[in-house]
């Protein structure tokens, strides 16, 4: 786990530029290391520097784009107006939607592009299947001219599949899966956890695209505390998020310098949560913000700043901007919309011809 975790942090440093001042070695070991993690690497450059131009803009962001409250309403299917009358879920219920979370948030993630908003995309959002993703070439989340570096990456992946076969027939399926599969979960672990709760925190504004600026966003990341792990395994990138977010191309062991001295210069602007564990942080996260929406205590009204409210968790998303459980497993829906689930403002079939039917009468 270790090792990966070092080829990781190495293959996000070549994914800005920062690993070496050539483009082409940082494309090269970029493209190497994430092949070698089941990563797409041109895939995830292209979305992951958006994220980075457009942080925390509720709709160009990339990750982490949190519901306002008519779209949190319409997914609890509660009343708009009720909401404060909600409490968080019962401690059963956090703890496995935060496993869900940590084992498959990243690789649904590339499959389906969660947690980004509708409008952060270069093209049509997609109504298929896989439309959406990062391995589909000519999908929405890239322009037409990624489209060959986007195959690339998936050739990287199909040449990196072949090698797990190949080791697999001479070691077995068991220890295979011991030896890459067992740490590659961890690692995909690791990205979730870590950039959540980069970015997530009851303290961290978000912003209407009006009102955002490339520095109110750099600035509404806050920077954790992970001890020996942050320290030794991950070399500082959790403790020394915020200057990331300024400045992507300093390498992560200028990390702690550069913020020391830039603390003065951000002021009140520089968050940091470094008296909380890992599993605390995590939990308030999952139960303090679930929902944005405008505070007058905390902002002036109109400004287009928005803060975190509590509540219970919305069904997981499946696909972009969709949650749900029951649609998941629709196939009836999905052949009957053309896409990967049904909106929640719109009932299912048979209760639309009922309804209809019942007024008529």
């Amino acid at each position: 786990m270790a090792m990966l975790t070092v080829l990781q942090i190495l293959g996000h440093e070549a994914g800005h530029s920062a690993f070496s001042p050539s483009d082409t070695l940082n494309n090269t070991v970029g493209f190497i290391l994430h092949s070698f993690m089941f990563t797409p690497y041109f895939s995830w450059r292209s979305s992951h520097r958006r994220h980075h131009i457009y942080a925390n803009n509720l709709a160009k962001d990339h990750n982490y784009v949190p519901p306002q409250r008519e779209e949190y309403s319409s997914t609890l299917g509660i009343d708009i107006n009720r909401l404060e009358e909600l409490t968080e879920d019962a401690p059963i219920v956090t703890l496995l939607r935060i496993l869900l979370q940590q084992v498959i948030g990243f690789p649904w993630y590339l499959l389906t592009n969660i947690t980004a908003s509708d409008t952060s995309l270069p093209k049509k959002k997609s109504s298929s299947i896989l439309g959406n993703s990062h391995f589909a070439p000519y999908g929405s989340l890239f322009r037409p001219d990624e489209a060959n570096v986007i195959l690339l990456s998936d050739i990287g992946l199909a040449a990196m599949a072949y090698v797990l076969y190949l080791v697999s027939c001479q070691i077995g399926p068991a220890m295979t899966a011991l030896l890459y599969i067992q740490p590659y979960m961890w690692i995909n672990h690791w990205i979730v956890a870590i950039t959540y709760l980069h970015h997530t925190h009851p303290d961290l504004p978000k912003y209407q695209d009006d009102d955002w600026t490339f520095l109110k966003g750099a600035t509404a990341t806050v920077d954790r505390e992970f001890g020996f792990v942050g320290k030794y395994l991950f070399h500082g990138i959790i403790e020394f998020h915020v200057i990331h977010h300024l400045f992507s191309r300093i390498p992560f062991y200028y990390g702690e310098e550069a913020t020391k001295a830039i603390i003065p210069l951000l002021g009140n602007e520089y968050h940091s949560d470094k008296g909380r564990a890992f599993i605390p942080g995590l939990w308030e996260a999952f139960t303090k913000c679930q929902w944005v929406e405008p505070d007058a205590s905390r902002s002036q009204p109109g400004d287009g700043t928005l803060w975190y409210k509590g509540g219970p968790s919305p069904p997981p998303e499946y696909s972009m901007r969709m949650k749900g459980f029951y649609q998941l497993f629709n196939l009836r829906s999905i052949l009957r919309t053309g896409h990967y689930g049904i909106t929640h403002a719109k009932l299912p079939h048979k209760m639309e011809v009922a309804k209809t039917e019942k007024v008529s009468n």
